[in-house]
């Protein structure tokens, strides 16, 4: 017995050495020589067999060892904890089972020496084996589990574990019970106060930090949060930005928080700015590195961001593999020339979270490129599903129809866009566009493109719709008042300062027409297409109605 009660110490010493490893193999070892006979029948699958060692119990006679089932449950909490921290769940499950199957009375009469057992040791075993079923997606099991602990004896740690289970298994009420919960115990629990806010909790019905803390900068954090989540951006940004400037070292989760607002308010070349600051000042920093990925993907500045996108996918694959965010990154990359490879790093995002909508953002874009244009619409409707406010999902859904000829489906996609996420620049801007597909509504898409952009007049996609359409009426003078306005406070585009000029002479402006293609001529001067127009403009030739329409469309 002293031999064995050594051999347990030195079992205790490996693991809390971290020897997971060296664990398990001196573990399953020590199982194997145990006496079958002051076992309980769960062992009957332990690795080796009472009569192996009776067989052979001449040549060893230091065993079979005579031990209590406290030291094997003890064995097990070590085996079982070993392999839940290599990794290893499947096994690490099998075990924590084993385990709790010695405390269970209603098989048999709890022997009297169960009495000793650590009840806190059962709370972790259960608590890891929750997170084992929970890795494996059994949320059904791991929340049983976590209920099978005493109300009593759950920890702020469990009660948050339940919480998150409940909203995964749709169950919103008794969420908002565990979260409130957690607030009695701990006031500061940042994740419960955020939960109840996704849940509809309102701010003021939250319970209010100590007073005797001073927390103005962290209130004014839970109300910035408050406004993301009721979907105020514009108040969002205010607060965080409030707290950038204010704090005397810069937060990463504040600059997150701000770019994540920018973002879904629409600023992208802001929300660039607070992610290049985040990502400069915390090159490990994966939540939400996703949404930069495709905001510098989508840049259409001057300056090519192509190499910030390739630091950014090299920083995330050195930080973690195992997460969807980085193969998301990746797969922004690589779009820009490889869309097939762009399209398998989505999906390898999406076997780690099938439901990441960034990752699905990504597949439909890439199936577009592919000229998979069906399959691109199942993917962006799949991502429309899953997060009913992703604006960027419903605008390459609509431009997808589009593409496919189905008009009618793209109004109405459009027009549920508009009754979700508001009437906003955006919303307005991309139902206006559907609108204009349609020879019958293209009236009715001015006044919703007029709107656009009077709620943003930078909104160039809006700008150059809005002129499409009123060439193809042959509202020539109109287009030419919209694009002016636009053009005077964005003159940098040679494309469209083109189509001003072609504009001009259809209105009978031809000189003026001639002083704007020379401009535009300057800002690409290997242009011959362009200076071969200049010259015909010269010589007073007016460029066909069709052509412009087609130079339109290159934009």
């Amino acid at each position: 017995m002293k031999e064995f009660n050594s051999l347990l110490e030195h079992l205790r010493n490996l693991f809390d050495s971290g020897l997971y490893e060296d664990v398990k193999i001196l573990a399953d070892l020590l199982l194997g020589t145990i006496d079958s006979s002051s076992s309980s029948s769960l062992f009957s699958s332990a690795p080796s067999s009472s009569s192996s060692f009776s067989s052979s119990s001449s040549t060893f006679s230091d065993f079979p060892f005579q031990c209590d089932l406290k030291d094997k449950y003890t064995i097990l909490y070590l085996y079982g904890n070993s392999a839940f921290n290599l990794r290893e769940y499947k096994m690490a499950e099998s075990l924590f089972n084993k385990a709790l199957q010695i405390n269970k009375s209603n098989l048999r009469p709890k022997p009297k020496n169960l009495a000793s057992l650590d009840s806190d040791t059962d709370i972790q075993i259960k608590f890891n084996l929750h997170l084992c079923l929970f890795y494996d997606k059994k949320y059904q099991d791991a929340f049983l589990i976590l209920d099978s602990i005493p109300s009593k004896q759950r920890t702020v740690k469990i009660l948050i574990a339940m919480g998150k289970l409940c909203q995964l298994l749709m169950n919103n009420k008794e969420a908002i019970v565990l979260y409130k919960e957690v607030l009695k115990l701990s006031k500061f629990s940042l994740v419960a106060i955020e939960a109840l806010l996704n849940l509809g909790v309102k701010l003021d019905e939250l319970p209010k930090l100590p007073s005797n803390v001073s927390t103005d900068w962290l209130d004014m954090y839970i109300k910035g949060k408050s406004s993301l989540i009721s979907r105020d951006y514009k108040e969002a940004i205010k607060s965080f930005k409030t707290l950038d400037n204010n704090m005397s070292h810069r937060s990463a989760e504040i600059l997150c928080s701000l770019a994540n607002s920018q973002y879904l308010n629409g600023e992208y070349s802001n929300a660039i700015s607070s992610f290049e600051k985040l990502h400069k000042m915390e090159p490990t920093y994966t939540y939400k590195m996703d949404i930069y990925a495709f905001l510098l993907f989508s840049d259409k500045s001057e300056y090519d961001k192509i190499s910030t996108l390739e630091r950014l996918a090299n920083d995330m694959h050195q930080v973690s593999v195992s997460i969807p965010e980085t193969w998301t990154v990746i797969g922004y990359y690589s779009l820009k020339k490889k869309s097939q490879k762009a399209k398998c790093f989505a999906e390898n995002a999406l076997l780690i979270d099938h439901e990441n909508c960034q990752a699905l953002l990504l597949r439909a874009i890439a199936l577009g490129k592919l000229k998979a244009i069906s399959e691109s619409a199942v993917t962006y409707r799949e991502a429309t599903r899953i997060n009913i406010y992703f604006y960027e999902a419903y605008k390459g859904l609509v431009e997808t129809l589009l593409n496919l000829n189905h008009t009618k489906d793209a109004i109405q996609i459009a027009a549920n866009a508009v009754k979700l996420l508001g009437s906003n620049h955006r919303t307005l801007a991309l139902y206006g566009e559907a609108l204009s597909r349609d020879t019958s509504t293209q009236e009715k898409s001015k006044s919703y493109l007029y709107k656009a952009i009077k709620g943003d007049p930078e909104n160039q996609e809006a700008v150059i719709c809005l002129v499409r359409v009123c060439m193809t009426m042959q509202q020539f003078n109109e287009a030419l008042d919209v694009l002016g306005k636009y053009i005077r406070h964005n003159s940098s585009n040679p494309r469209l300062m083109h189509i001003y000029s072609e504009l001009m002479k259809k209105c009978g402006k031809s000189d003026e027409a001639i002083i704007y293609m020379n401009k535009a001529s300057g800002m690409d001067t290997n242009n011959l297409q362009m200076k071969s127009m200049i010259e015909r403009a010269e010589q007073n030739i007016e460029t066909s109605l069709d052509e412009s329409i087609q130079n339109f469309h290159a934009i």
